[in-house]
């Protein structure tokens, strides 16, 4: 096995998913159709981790059923993603070999793309036009009636500082700071999707983090003095914004405000996200409610307001 695919089995031994392999996501494991369900395919790498899991629980606790499955490669655009079953079963264990192209079929009723950061410069915005509208007309051939939704994640928190994001060398937003980068690089990632293919959604994540960053710093997200609180490195975020990233991602793929859902929500063997050790020995507080309650918020008006924007084009 290469070095970076020890690397992969490594992580997903301690959080995140291999190609299609937890429980909740092996096909054997889905529940039948039912008549408001929705069977959702994520594409993505580490920006995706936990989202999904915090979605399913957050549908179960609103009666509104998920099922999923999950294609994770670290790191990963969505070229890497797309040649993943030429690439077959090389430098993989045998539960990570199940890809898309087997993953997707007519019962999936969404998928959700992530593509890789740094991105930026002409160069990257072709190859993701391309490739997500590969993706697309794949998913479409398979399942008419899918959604196509291209989760709009950020680039490091260190953009536009004197260390900087590595790698960062093409984007022509690498030099701004990451809250108003965020509002400059809208632009690509709705480029991106209508470009791509027709009638592609956006996630708007990484917009909705300029919305929770704003309003952290008016102070009215009790417990949370920056934006920096919400992330874990310089790119991933904590569970908090991993909670936050969920409850967009829930609010757009069911079109309902997630005032109201929990914060009190398991990973995907049952572990709380709060107060306790992950696999780095870090550990988080629960969140109040008052704050719970304005990211709730917010992630609604981020939905409201993007998606809109992106089928104008």
């Amino acid at each position: 096995m290469n070095p970076t695919a020890i690397l992969a089995a490594a992580l997903c031994a301690f959080g995140c998913q291999g190609e299609i392999k937890a429980e909740p996501s092996a096909e054997a494991a889905l529940p039948p159709p039912q008549a408001q369900s929705r069977r959702i395919f994520f594409i993505g790498h580490s920006l995706q981790s936990d989202i999904p899991d915090m979605v399913l629980a957050m549908g179960k606790s609103a009666d509104r059923p998920f099922a999923w499955q999950e294609q994770f490669i670290l790191g990963s655009p969505l070229r890497w993603q797309w040649d993943q079953p030429k690439r077959g079963s090389e430098g993989f264990e045998p539960t990570y070999q199940a890809v898309y192209d087997k993953g997707i079929t007519a019962q999936t009723t969404d998928l959700v793309l992530t593509d890789s950061v740094p991105r930026g410069g002409d160069e990257l915005v072709r190859e993701s036009i391309d490739y997500l509208g590969r993706f697309a007309s794949f998913a479409r051939e398979m399942s008419p009636n899918v959604r196509v939704w291209y989760y709009e994640t950020w680039h490091c928190i260190e953009s536009g500082t004197a260390k900087g994001c590595e790698y960062d060398t093409m984007s022509p937003t690498r030099s701004l700071t990451w809250r108003k980068r965020l509002d400059a690089d809208r632009a690509m990632w709705l480029k991106i999707a209508k470009e791509a293919a027709p009638n592609i959604r956006v996630i708007p994540a990484g917009s909705a983090l300029g919305l929770l960053s704003d309003s952290i710093d008016r102070g009215e997200v009790p417990g949370f003095k920056s934006a920096r609180d919400l992330f874990d490195d310089d790119i991933h975020v904590n569970p908090y914004g991993k909670l936050f990233v969920a409850y967009v991602h829930h609010a757009a793929l069911t079109g309902q405000s997630p005032v109201g859902l929990p914060f009190k929500v398991p990973d995907r063997w049952g572990r709380s996200y709060w107060n306790t050790p992950n696999w780095a020995g870090k550990q988080w507080p629960e969140p109040s409610p008052a704050a719970v309650k304005r990211m709730q918020e917010l992630a609604w008006e981020a939905v409201q307001k993007w998606p809109t924007e992106a089928a104008k084009g």
